[in-house]
């Protein structure tokens, strides 16, 4: 097999573990194997220093330059700041699913989601609660009287 289809190969490969390897780094790398292979087609007669040589420098530069121009313009969307997200879970009502104590949080089951629990009072499993407030992913309950 010719080099220039070894270079091309090993660039596909590389290029196809971008997607199992996270990171965004690899493709790069596949990119400088795969022109490295397209130049040893057109000139057969490059030494493999200079394709060594080549290879790196067009993998280097090319992740340098396009990779901080392509990261962050995938489909990100910013979260309206002018939301309050918490509205969603205050005053909501949930289901103790694990014992919930003044001392050791429990579970809750909220919208079809087991939750951690927090509250002031002793609650059994099975009681229905109010959310009070959320702490990150813990909800801060209380019994409903």
């Amino acid at each position: 097999m010719s080099i220039h289809y070894m270079w091309m190969i090993a660039g596909l490969i590389l290029a196809a573990m971008e997607f199992i390897v996270p990171g965004f780094v690899i493709v790069f790398f596949g990119a400088g194997a795969f022109l490295t292979g397209i130049l040893a087609w057109i000139f057969p007669n490059l030494s493999l220093v200079f394709q060594i040589l080549f290879f790196t420098i067009l993998s280097l530069a090319s992740l340098f330059v396009f990779r901080r121009n392509s990261v962050g313009t995938g489909a990100k969307i910013k979260a309206d700041s002018s939301v309050d997200y918490d509205d969603d879970y205050i005053g909501g009502t949930a289901v103790v699913v694990e014992a919930i104590s003044a001392s050791a949080p429990g579970k809750v089951e909220f919208n079809g989601a087991n939750w951690n629990a927090e509250s002031s009072s002793d609650l059994a499993p099975s009681a229905r609660v109010k959310i009070v407030s959320r702490k990150g992913l813990t909800l801060i309950v209380e019994p409903i009287v």
